[in-house]
């Protein structure tokens, strides 16, 4: 018994790990999303005051960020995934296990952001 104790253990503190990590992907995409939008009203703040360099210069900042919110995106959902699995994988190790060791639904519930997943 002691050993379905422990994989319990060690499945719940995979699964709390990985919904850490869901969750900092989450906020990350949330700051790219929020630093992009910042930019492009400061580009059009630029292009009606004739200053086409910094418009030029910002245009090429959208861009680039653009790779890389592709990048964060596909993080996010790999990060979902694993979660999901994990969670899977812990209820399944835990169900025999007392209830001191199962997984906390709520602690998904606390993690969500704005009240549901993303």
């Amino acid at each position: 018994m002691a050993s379905g104790i422990d994989n319990c253990q060690y499945a719940r503190q995979r699964h709390q790990n990985l919904l850490r990590w869901r969750n900092l992907w989450t906020i990350l995409l949330f700051v790219f999303g929020a630093a992009i939008v910042v930019v492009l009203v400061l580009t059009i703040a630029f292009v009606t005051d004739g200053k086409y360099v910094e418009t030029a210069a910002s245009t090429l900042g959208t861009v680039a960020s653009g790779v890389a919110i592709r990048w964060v995106v596909d993080r996010r959902n790999d990060a979902k995934l694993e979660e999901e699995e994990a969670w899977k994988e812990a209820r399944e190790l835990c169900k025999d296990v007392a209830s001191d060791f199962a997984p906390e639904a709520d602690l998904r519930s606390k993690y969500r952001l704005f009240g549901r997943w993303l």
